[in-house]
Formats: structure tokens, C-alpha cells, sequence
């Protein structure tokens, strides 16, 4: 049985992803990515190495344990310091794109070979209790949604 149709929309919203991504960032001026639009406000390329780092270690991870492991406990993330070390290493934001692009890209190939019953695969964290390959999927997909929208309002003010 394949992924249920609500399923799929969590595939083919990651999928989208990677143009709308693309896209928002292009309409960002040379040299504006690491300007914050205002006070206190993230970066495009704070912004990026954010989405990147909770697609990668959270969401993505998160996944691809569930597909394997039973009611795996996840272990907290610190997103704030893992973010500054990213930031200090000065990755390129064409990089931090095509990395957020092809986790996307790979979660979205590996759910859609994962049949509906299997989406309700479990794991638990411990602050956040339990949490299944479909909520983690939504959430993958709600997050980088939130922050395409996010760079496109940046676009919109430099």
C-alpha cells in the first residue's frame, strides 16, 4: 500500500520546496544574504543554515531512525549553538541551498516508498513525547515553508 493521499501531500509539499527555496533566495541581492532585514531579525544565510540544520539533524534524522529502529528514544537538539558554529564556519548560501534541497529531495524519495500503516512508526522525545514519521514529515514540510515565506518577506524589504 502506498503512502495515504494526505501522506502525499507531505512528499510532493517537500518536493515543491526545493524551487519555492531556490526562488526566494534568488530574489535576495548580492551581497544582502548575511544582512539582517531588521534588528534582532535572522539573515538569509542565518535563516538558511537554521532550516539546513533542522532538516538534517532533526527532521531527516529522525526519519531515517524510525524507518529502522524501534520506539527509538531522540536526543535533544541545541539548535541556537549548533547554528552559531554554522555560521562562524561562513558556508556559502548556494551550499546551504542545495543541502536543504537534497534532504528534502532524499526524505521525500524515502517516504514515498513507505506504505501508509508505516507512517505511524514511533519514536520518543523526551521533552516532546511521542513522535511519528508523519508528524515528523508535516513538520519538515510546515518548517520549510515557514521559513521559504520568511526569506521571500526578506526579499521583499532589502
Amino acid at each position: 500500500m502506498r503512502p495515504s493521499p494526505e501522506q502525499q501531500q507531505f512528499i510532493d509539499r517537500l518536493r515543491r520546496s526545493a524551487d519555492d527555496l531556490r526562488q526566494a533566495v534568488a530574489r535576495i541581492p548580492p551581497g544582502r544574504h548575511a544582512v539582517p532585514p531588521r534588528e534582532g531579525e535572522w539573515s538569509t544565510r542565518e535563516t538558511l543554515i537554521h532550516l539546513r540544520n533542522a532538516v538534517m539533524m532533526v527532521h531527516g534524522l529522525r526519519i531515517r531512525r524510525l524507518f529502522y529502529e524501534t520506539d527509538p528514544v531522540f536526543a535533544d537538539y541545541d539548535e541556537a549553538a549548533h547554528r552559531r558554529v554554522s555560521l562562524d564556519a561562513g558556508e556559502a548560501v548556494p551550499d546551504l541551498v542545495e543541502a536543504v534541497v537534497a534532504e528534502h529531495q532524499q526524505i521525500a524519495r524515502l517516504l514515498a516508498t513507505l506504505p501508509a500503516a508505516e507512517w505511524a512508526r514511533q519514536g520518543r522525545h523526551p521533552e516532546l513525547g511521542p513522535m511519528s514519521i508523519e508528524l515528523l514529515a508535516r513538520r519538515a514540510a510546515e518548517h520549510a515553508e515557514e521559513h521559504i515565506a520568511q526569506i521571500a518577506e526578506i526579499a521583499r524589504r532589502v
